[in-house]
């Protein structure tokens, strides 16, 4: 029996070596594959086609000698992953194929009726799943999967329980593809991302409840490893392969005060000297925050979102702009380096709203720009489908929307920017942010990227300001457009 895992991810138009940096491993893949070997005799492969420079007939090569193959699937990627998962059936009708992952939670039975070729959706935690997948349990009796019966009558499972203690799972990296592949976490500075780094999912799901947030299929629970099992895994990390940096790739580190302070605690009975990276949020202690760095955490990443206490309170965001503020200022005085994430386009946001993000914007050492986009469960989707502005059928509509379903006019009339300006305004949060920090882009560029992007900052405002007068021929109509 032969399990191949595969994230269903082939690089965009244009893909280059360097697009392997810009993802971690395909941690949740390496957790089932690492169960199902452990539990079962069946032979497991884990694929990352992009670091690993894998084409899609390389990847289709080895699904064709496989008995089951799972695919993980994103919404920005939904139909590249099941175009590939159509070509799988072709290559090797046989084989069982199986799809899980984020996007696939609230649509199972849907993804059963559109595409007749996936065998199986799996809802939730895959580990125990898998297992009783691969170790042929009849369908019927396994708990949190979507499937077809012989009649070709789709039948949903219930759900099954998440896993009680997160000690009793972990991950094998020699079954992921190798580390260097991934070649640092491309968010700090080049110094760091030279150290030997290793990515790690310590936590499952998150106790907020932003609007634009697919938590839900954590069940809105929050699930830890115990801190004394990840300070072991890590020093198990650093004797065997001689780690220097650890990525925590949680969705919130510092959920739990009193599981910060024991972890911090058995950092140091272990003298282990390492750095390490963390998800924080802006309401997060200033005790917590100082403890964290005293063993070793250089960097922080928050979610900013909006430097609006209006916008914040819109998707529940449970911070306030001072909070922010203070929160990275605590930061920089403990000279941790500050990624921070802000969004344009929110429901409701004017040009003042974004005024006030913009001065947020440059505090962070580094930002990173999105705009808001809606994913399937959460609970602004849920808003929008109650009010008639949205169904399930959007996300098997290739011909309108592509990938990412984003709250521009050009998808919802009450949207308040068109998609032109939302892109416009991303761009310039992030040049605003180029030209208030520009000794910190060249520590993280380096100095000959980081100045040719402070070039093109100073040169791109400009002109796009001048072609944005021009495409608009009133001057009170430019005025909306105009940042100030």
């Amino acid at each position: 029996m032969k399990l191949l895992l595969i994230n269903a991810y082939f690089g965009g138009e244009g893909s280059s070596e360097t697009d392997a940096m810009t993802f971690c491993p395909p941690l949740g893949l390496g957790y089932i594959g690492t169960y199902v070997r452990d539990n079962t005799t069946c032979e497991v492969e884990i694929v990352d086609p992009v670091p690993q420079k894998f084409s899609k007939e390389d990847v289709l090569r080895k699904a064709a000698t496989a008995d089951i193959v799972g695919l993980s699937c994103y919404t920005d990627v939904r139909f590249d992953c099941f175009d590939f998962a159509q070509a799988v059936k072709r290559v090797n009708p046989d084989c069982k194929l199986v799809v899980g992952g984020p996007h696939v939670f609230f649509l199972d039975q849907l993804i059963l009726e559109h595409y007749s070729f996936v065998d199986v959706v799996v809802r939730g935690e895959g580990e125990e799943t898998m297992k009783e997948l691969v170790s042929g349990k009849p369908y019927e009796n396994i708990e949190g999967i979507t499937w077809r019966d012989s009649n070709n009558k789709i039948v949903r499972n219930s759900d099954r329980e998440l896993i009680r203690n997160l000690d009793d799972i972990y991950v094998d990296y020699s079954l992921l593809p190798d580390s260097s592949l991934y070649a640092g976490d491309i968010e700090l500075p080049t110094a760091m991302r030279k150290l030997r780094t290793v990515y790690m999912i310590e936590s499952r799901g998150c106790p907020s409840r932003c609007i634009y947030c697919a938590n839900d299929h954590w069940k809105r629970r929050f699930r830890t490893v115990s801190p004394e099992r990840t300070v072991e895994k890590m020093e198990h990390l650093v004797k065997t392969q001689g780690i220097e940096l650890f990525r925590f790739c949680d969705d919130l580190f510092t959920a739990s005060k009193k599981r910060v302070f024991a972890f911090c605690n058995a950092l140091k009975e272990k003298k282990l000297n390492v750095k390490f990276k963390i998800e924080v949020r802006a309401d997060t202690a200033k005790e917590v925050l100082e403890a964290l760095r005293e063993v070793g955490c250089v960097s922080v990443s928050i979610g900013i979102e909006s430097g609006s206490d209006k916008m914040l309170k819109r998707i529940e965001k449970g911070i306030t702009r001072k909070q922010i503020i203070d929160v990275i200022e605590l930061c920089r005085q403990l000279e941790m380096w500050v990624q921070g994430y802000v969004m344009v386009a929110i429901p409701g946001e004017t040009m003042s709203d974004f005024r006030k993000t913009l001065k947020v914007s440059k505090l962070p050492d580094i930002l990173g720009e999105n705009i808001f986009r809606v994913l399937p469960g959460t609970p602004f989707y849920k808003e929008l489908r109650l009010d008639g502005k949205i169904d399930d059928g959007i996300w098997f509509d290739q011909n309108r929307y592509k990938g990412m379903i984003f709250y521009w006019k050009e998808n919802f009339a009450d949207a308040p920017f068109s998609k032109k300006k939302a892109q416009w305004l991303a761009l310039y949060a992030k040049y605003y942010h180029f030209l208030h920090r520009p000794i910190k882009l060249i520590k993280h560029h380096g100095f000959f990227v980081g100045l040719s992007m402070l070039m093109v900052a100073l040169l791109d405002i400009p002109l796009k300001g001048y072609l944005y007068r021009i495409a608009f021929k009133y001057k009170h109509i430019y005025r909306k457009f105009t940042i100030r």
